[in-house]
């Protein structure tokens, strides 16, 4: 076997097998290289079960074991016997085929379902259908990010800490594989996989040998005792990224492993250059297309400028003789919006519009600009010009007669796809009969609780029963029910009104630590149907979770649900739970208790009279508390340079279309050493830009408020170490953790020490300095590493062996450790401004301060961890590019129950006021799939009768699918015994605001 290669001009690894295949190639092939060959698997398939004898003769997909294969935590690879792997991959025409060998000198698997990416397991990325939409770079319809685990090679009967192979699929969100295979082994040196995947799967049928995909497998590793993955190594060495371009370019091939050749595109020009009138001929061979595919000739243009300076109708293209015009465009409208409001037309009858510019892209990001379009790129539909064999195409500087700029041509092309899908019709408004939407009066559950011997608990709701069984660890290798000699039990229930709330008491009553598990079991009389994990409903009703901001597991029945969560911060933050074989799991595996000492563990149990997982939502948010005002709409613009040389008119446009109440200034510019100015190196950088965003803010917008970026882990001075060697974040090696680069690296802000009295002048520069009315802070929880091992001690984390139930190690939740610094700090800004932040609270001390938090929504998923307390979606800057994806991810997000904040800055440009004027200032009353009722307003995108059950009057405002509001929209007003209620009858994607006015309320 031939050494690992490096193609040239080309960052692609590949190995050379006995027939000389190459099988590792990039994600983005140069012209004519061969894709990644899959070879098919001839009869008879492979048995899956981990045995990988049946593989023999099947070429590897590639082998993994090289330093610039760890594509995202690399720092942490230290060599093969570290982590390695062979892949294979294969296919039949019913089945997509994955093996890998894996070598991990430790094994960590503790998570099920959507968890399962916290621990050791294999992904598989797919692209099945390359040709739709190959300029889209996130993944959308026809991609795949399938999770394979080996599961923990645990089999003790315990279905909730027992964890079997699985497969789960991330992307899409709540995607099935039905008829999927995963098994896996444990060997000396690590474990092998072998997954089967039904192409019917995938939505596709009829496969064979050509199929172009696209594929990446990625081997992660979690070394560490908290479940958490620290690194992987890919086939791509390309910078790791959940990109459809990052794939590997792959194809089906036969049994021999060779591939139907099918040239993707044909390169036509690299660059050129024309005085005006000027005009040259290219000429390019080309095979017929086949059915289904289409042929788009791409190029790049513009005149030759040292600056942006508009545009002129320059660039004429002519095709075997025919001259192409602007109905051939596939990239951009007729007629688009530049930033500075006007309309510009992108081409005049036999000419395209060029951009006066130093390169392809500057045009773009100038007032000339228009969202979402690439202004010097160019892709024209030319299916039908095509002819088999030479081909003859003129490009021509056509300017007119003043003009003197040479037209600069580049990355001319050809290239084949399939022609995008027709879009499908969106449904109109409904007819009929709509439901009553309006928020419940005096919530109240009829239940029934008996507490029963042995810490169970029988609940009665809607005709169904259900039990809760507790047990307790002891270091003595047995699981407890009450007290024993180890500890002391005492449990006190309290009933109200949605809700149980539940006291476990215990004692220590030995002279060391004591390593306490609790675990919590409900099962119902009759099979539970579905379940919700932190807000996620697995297919399979099998998964596990650790997510302090949504904490809860929930079941249903036919008739009823029940759902357990935990409230105190310990419980909280240590928080796991489970749905297996029809049992859910609240589980505390990381507390100890220290000799002598008292702990009360408080949970709740929330019964349902429904099915319905907002119910349980809504009764959980009132249970919590978590009804309290939002108020403000926040949008980042970001200070420095690149606002600057906005003119007034624009900076204030910006803001008001936006309807923003709170801007905020990021630490883009200046930046320290080349890097963003986090933590204590804000400090160092010169503050005058943010002083100034600061002035032009309150002169332009008087109304907005201000704040400035602050995170209180990350700290990018290079001394930093030295500085404050006792306060760094440790890893479980002793290593000092860090953000993904050594010089973002994290330490602990506490009261006592000098970390958080350095970083907490960052706080106070931004309030008394520089002006701002108040602090955004970023990922206030904690950052990157959730537990700290070293000192000092939190007092009641460690990692407890899941076996023998006795104490491994001391650690500390980095949450509880800075609690009380940032507990403080946060009531001090909130004594001066408005304080948002990013990450919703991990324990019940932090969210009673009751102050704005958003959630990210790379995975729009996110929402649910947004639902137990501020139920905001920060929009997605993976796919925004225009006003127009904002406002339909703000459409998305009410599907969650959530409203939302403004991300992009520079690339979403607004033109107009949208549904964001009309969500703040909100104090929810209640979420639901589609719409959040607050006490001021309702937001929705769904049709029906809505109110609040008084005699409030409404105002609405309606927008369509793009965001535009439509003035005329008729939505009556009715009443309903008494109560007046607004119908809305709107059409897919459409949004409405219904502000709630003065009137006599009930």
């Amino acid at each position: 076997m031939a050494p690992l290669q490096v193609c040239p001009g080309r960052r692609i690894l590949f190995q050379r097998g006995v027939a000389g295949l190459a099988v590792l190639a990039a994600a983005s092939l140069a012209a004519g290289a061969p894709p990644l060959a899959v070879p098919c698997k001839p009869d008879p398939p492979p048995a899956i079960d981990g045995n990988l004898d049946d593989w023999a003769g099947v070429p590897m997909a590639g082998v993994l074991d090289r330093k610039e294969q760890a594509t995202w935590g690399g720092s942490t690879w230290k060599s093969p016997e570290d982590l390695s792997a062979r892949v294979w991959l294969a296919w039949r025409t019913d089945l997509l085929l994955v093996a890998a060998e894996v070598t991990d000198d430790v094994l960590r698997q503790s998570q099920r379902g959507s968890g399962l990416w916290k621990g050791d397991c294999v992904q598989l990325y797919l692209d099945v259908s390359p040709r739709t939409e190959p300029g889209r770079a996130h993944f959308g319809a026809g991609q795949f990010q399938i999770g394979l685990s080996p599961g923990n090679f645990q089999r003790n009967g315990d279905p909730l800490a027992d964890c079997p192979p699985e497969a789960y699929v991330f992307k899409p969100a709540k995607w099935a594989l039905p008829g999927a295979l995963v098994a896996a082994q444990r060997t000396a040196r690590g474990y092998v996989l072998e997954a089967s995947i039904p192409w019917a799967a995938l939505g596709e049928k009829g496969v064979s040998p050509g199929r172009p995909f696209g594929v990446e497998v990625a081997v992660f590793d979690a070394d560490g005792e908290e479940p958490r993955a620290v690194k992987l190594l890919s086939l791509s060495i390309e910078k790791w990224a959940v990109n459809r371009q990052r794939l590997v370019a792959a194809a089906l091939a036969g049994a021999d492993g060779h591939t139907p050749p099918v040239a993707a595109t044909v390169p036509i020009l690299a660059q050129a250059e024309l005085a005006p009138k000027a005009r040259q001929r290219f000429s390019f061979s080309a095979r017929p297309p086949s059915p289904g595919e289409m042929a788009v000739l791409a190029l790049k243009a513009r005149m030759a400028t040292a600056k942006v300076a508009g545009y002129t109708a320059a660039l004429k293209v002519t095709l075997n003789g025919t001259v192409l015009d602007g109905r051939r465009l596939l990239n951009k409208p007729p007629e688009v919006q530049g930033r500075d409001g006007r309309t510009y037309r992108q081409a005049a009858a036999d000419r395209f519009m060029t951009y006066y510019a130093p390169d392809f892209t500057s045009a773009d990001a100038s007032g000339y600009g228009s969202p979402g379009v690439k202004s010097g790129e160019f892709e024209l539909r030319v299916t039908d010009l095509l002819r088999e064999g030479e081909n003859e195409l003129m490009i021509e500087n056509a300017c007119a007669p003043s003009v003197t700029a040479r037209l600069v041509l580049a990355d001319g092309e050809l290239r084949w796809g399939a022609p995008p899908p027709p879009p499908k019709p969106r449904s109109g408004p409904p007819t009929g009969r709509l439901p009553v939407r309006v928020p419940v009066r005096n919530p109240r559950t009829a239940y029934h609780v008996t507490e029963r011997p042995d810490a169970e608990l029988s609940i009665e709701v809607a005709g169904e029963r259900f039990s809760v069984v507790s047990r307790f660890s002891t270091p003595a290798g047995k699981w407890e029910r009450g007290s024993n000699a180890c500890f002391e039990h005492t449990r006190r229930i309290e009933p109200r009104a949605e809700a149980i709330v539940v006291y476990d008491t215990f004692r220590n009553l030995g002279s060391e630590n004591l390593p306490l598990m609790q675990r919590h079991e409900a099962t119902a009389a009759v099979p539970l149907q579905k379940i919700w994990l932190a807000g996620h409903s697995p297919a399979g009703l099998v998964g596990t979770a650790s997510a302090p901001e949504n904490p809860t597991v929930l079941g249903a029945t036919t008739r009823a649900s029940l759902g357990l969560l935990p409230l105190n911060d310990e419980f909280q933050v240590h928080v796991a739970t489970t749905a297996a074989e029809g049992r859910l799991g609240l589980a505390d595996n990381q507390f100890v208790l220290r000799p002598g000492r008292t702990y009360t563990a408080e949970w709740a149990i929330v019964p349902g009279a429904g099915t319905d997982y907002f119910d349980f939502v809504n009764a959980t948010r009132r249970l919590l508390e978590a009804n309290f005002l939002l108020p403000h709409c926040f949008a980042f613009l970001r200070g420095g340079p690149a606002t600057e040389k906005w003119s007034d008119a624009e900076f204030a446009a910006f803001i008001r279309r936006k309807s923003a109440s709170l801007v905020c200034n990021s630490i883009m510019s200046p930046s320290y050493q080349g890097h963003y100015a986090h933590g204590v190196a804000f400090q160092r950088v010169n503050h005058d830009t943010f002083r100034r965003h600061v002035d032009r803010v309150h002169r332009l917008v008087p109304e907005a408020k201000t704040c400035v970026y602050f995170h209180c882990f990350i700290n990018a001075e290079e001394e930093a170490a030295a500085r404050f060697p006792a306060d760094r974040v440790l890893r479980a090696d002793g290593s000092h953790a860090n953000y993904g680069q050594p010089f973002y690296s994290l330490f602990f802000p506490t009261t006592e020490n000098a970390y958080g009295r350095a970083v907490r002048r960052s706080v106070e520069l931004i309030l008394d300095d520089i002006k701002a009315d108040g602090v955004y802070w970023d990922e206030l929880e904690y950052s990157a590493y959730a537990y700290h091992y070293g000192e000092p001690w939190d007092g009641c984390s460690a990692d407890i062996d899941p076996q023998t139930l006795r104490l491994r190690r001391l650690k500390s939740s980095v949450t509880l450790l800075t609690q009380p610094w940032r507990l403080a700090l946060a009531r001090e800004i909130l004594a001066r401004g408005p304080l948002i932040g990013n990450g919703q609270p991990h324990t019940r001390s932090m969210a009673r301060l009751k102050f704005p938090r958003f959630c990210e929504t790379g995975n729009r998923s996110n929402c649910t961890k947004a639902q137990l307390h501020s139920p905001i979606a920060l929009g997605d800057h993976l796919t925004e590019r225009s006003e127009e994806d904002a406002y339909r991810n703000m459409v998305a997000a009410l599907d969650y129950g959530c409203l939302s904040h403004w991300y992009g800055d520079l690339n979403v440009i607004p033109t107009r006021e949208t549904l964001a004027k009309y969500m703040y200032p909100v104090t929810p009353l209640e979420l639901h799939e589609g719409y959040l009722i607050g006490e001021e307003r309702i937001v929705t995108n769904r049709s029906g009768l809505f109110g609040w059950g008084d005699t409030s009057s409404h105002e609405v405002h309606v927008f369509d699918e793009v965001g535009r509001e439509m003035p005329d929209f008729r939505a009556p007003q009715v009443v309903r015994e008494g109560a007046h209620l607004t119908e809305l009858r709107l059409a897919e994607g459409w949004s409405a605001a219904i502000v709630r006015r003065a009137s006599a309320r009930d």
